[in-house]
């Protein structure tokens, strides 16, 4: 399946997921992830959406680490996979 960031961002906006990636190092990663406000703590919001306050570049998406309780970015062509919960 071919994830595309606009895709990424409105299923992590409205659900906790888990997305799964290969890393600039080689390594794969598997990350649970949000960007839903219930669950970012002090969330800033522009119209309803999530700001991360994090530079974002037309190829990353940055999301709330549920796991690390952090933002982090990754790399939309490295995503091999994404599902809910």
């Amino acid at each position: 399946m071919i994830f595309n960031r606009e895709n990424i961002i409105e299923l992590l906006h409205n659900n906790v997921a888990t997305v799964t990636f290969t890393k600039v190092n080689g390594e794969e990663r598997t990350m649970k992830c949000t960007l839903l406000s219930e669950h970012i703590p002090n969330a800033t919001t522009t119209n309803g959406k999530v700001m991360s306050g994090r530079k974002e570049t037309a190829n990353t998406v940055s999301v709330w680490d549920m796991d690390k309780n952090d933002w982090r970015s990754f790399r939309v062509d490295s995503v091999k996979s994404v599902s809910l919960g």
